[in-house]
């Protein structure tokens, strides 16, 4: 269990961050003013309220740490209300493994979250082997709601740097700004991997893709990519 959290922090550690720079340039990054003043000041402000960015804020939570969690959507784990596409998730949700040791358990549950209350496990949420895209968006909120995590939604942050004096500030869509002393990024893969080669321009994406079996009838259908998604769509 140790590793697998390990392995989660490292990940969200090392996400970069995806979208435009949005700021109106009316604030220097090399104001003095920076080095100054802080304006709601957090020490950690954690970017993404998906499974990594809610991980993490558990654990901070729990140690008693000034942070913040930031997220674009209206609720927690919104990117999971589009993808997968064909909306089964393909981390498996084994509840009956013939053992009653519940380290061994938990590591059949692949979509659970690391925490102390045993209500908060997929396990309990679906009986699927593969359960609901869905389900997992209210589990998720589920879990910041119940521990209590400093979630703030519809906050779209932007142009994050880092100050002379060390410490981080960036703004949210509404020009307001943060200053923090760490940046976790736990914001996912938020672009698609679009190779290019003769013929591109005519492929539908995967995150274009529809659902309904009509529109492939009678269709010669060609799949670039034999990935988790590649496969889903072959399966589906």
């Amino acid at each position: 269990m140790q590793l697998s959290v390990f392995v989660l922090v490292l990940f969200c550690l090392c996400l970069s961050v995806y979208g435009n720079n949005k700021h109106d340039g009316s604030i220097k990054h090399d104001d003095p003013m920076l080095n100054t003043e802080t304006p709601n000041y957090k020490e950690y402000c954690v970017i993404g309220a998906g499974p990594g960015g809610l991980q993490i804020a558990y654990f901070l939570e729990n140690a008693g740490r000034d942070y913040i969690v930031f997220e674009k959507g209206y609720g927690a784990g919104t990117f999971y209300l589009k993808y997968p596409i064909h909306r089964l998730l393909i981390s498996i949700n084994k509840r009956n493994t013939g053992k009653t040791n519940k380290e061994f358990n938990f590591r059949h549950d692949w979509n659970s979250l690391v925490s102390h209350d045993e209500s908060l496990q997929m396990t309990k949420y679906s009986k699927d082997f593969f359960p609901p895209a869905d389900v997992l968006v209210q589990y998720l909120n589920d879990y910041a709601t119940k521990l209590n995590l400093k979630v703030q939604y519809n906050s779209t942050m932007h142009d994050i740097l880092k100050r002379k004096d060390g410490l981080f500030q960036m703004w949210d869509q509404h020009n307001n700004a943060y200053t923090c002393k760490y940046v976790i990024m736990a914001t996912g893969i938020a672009t698609p991997n679009k190779p290019e080669f003769p013929g591109s321009e005519l492929v539908d994406g995967y995150e274009d893709l529809p659902i309904d079996l009509d529109e492939y009838e009678g269709q010669s259908v060609l799949i670039i990519g034999r990935g988790n998604a590649g496969h889903e769509t072959a399966q589906h």
